[in-house]
């Protein structure tokens, strides 16, 4: 099962495309978005079309929930049909892989507020409430979110922690390729032109 992450997008719809076309040119058997599609300095209406387009599966940022509570970053006339599909996105997404259940968010779980690093540790690891929820329940081997904009695989006591990134112009744009059957997960930089920069080995359980 090879999948396309793609991570916080923020209105980036031509780094959206490349990072679709990475997935096409992979082969991929699904493509997975951790949200944010919303607030930034390009057209989030085009993302949220080419999503839309591409049946992507979609989770809801902690933007996106702004949005819909009429708090917005930045404020846009969002036509009903697109405030109809804002609304209906949800928290999490689970999904059965080869090697374990896997849970899509946006930060930890259901809290798309929470943020884990590839260097947190100490106090804040000890106290990310979220994290340690999921490791105890013992349902998932692996999460994918987002939120922090900052690549990762990582494992905590059992359970994959996965992070693609985002397609932040400014922020190293980029997506991961994660196979589930391998435990092979591959981070791919579109700028200044698409390269494969990074590649995270995990044990199967």
């Amino acid at each position: 099962m090879r999948v396309l992450l793609v991570g916080d997008i923020h209105t980036e719809d031509a780094l959206l495309a490349e990072a679709l076309a990475l997935g096409v040119r992979e082969g991929v058997d699904r493509v997975m978005s951790v949200g944010d599609i919303v607030d930034g300095p390009n057209d989030p209406m085009a993302c949220i079309a080419r999503l839309r387009q591409r049946k992507v599966d979609v989770v809801r940022g902690n933007h996106e929930r702004w949005v819909i509570e009429g708090n917005p970053m930045d404020p846009v006339d969002y036509p009903d049909d697109v405030m109809d599909w804002l609304a209906e996105l949800p928290a999490t997404r689970e999904y059965t892989t080869p090697t374990g259940r896997l849970l899509l968010g946006h930060g930890i779980g259901d809290d798309d507020m929470a943020e884990l690093d590839h260097d947190t540790s100490g106090y804040a690891l000890e106290n990310l409430d979220p994290l340690w929820a999921l490791v105890r329940a013992k349902r998932y081997r692996y999460f994918v979110g987002g939120h922090t904009h900052k690549p990762m695989v990582r494992e905590v006591e059992g359970l994959v922690c996965i992070n693609p990134g985002t397609l932040v112009l400014t922020q190293q744009p980029g997506a991961t390729i994660a196979d589930f059957s391998t435990g092979v997960f591959e981070r791919y930089m579109l700028l200044p032109t698409l390269q494969r920069s990074q590649t995270w080995t995990i044990g199967n359980p």
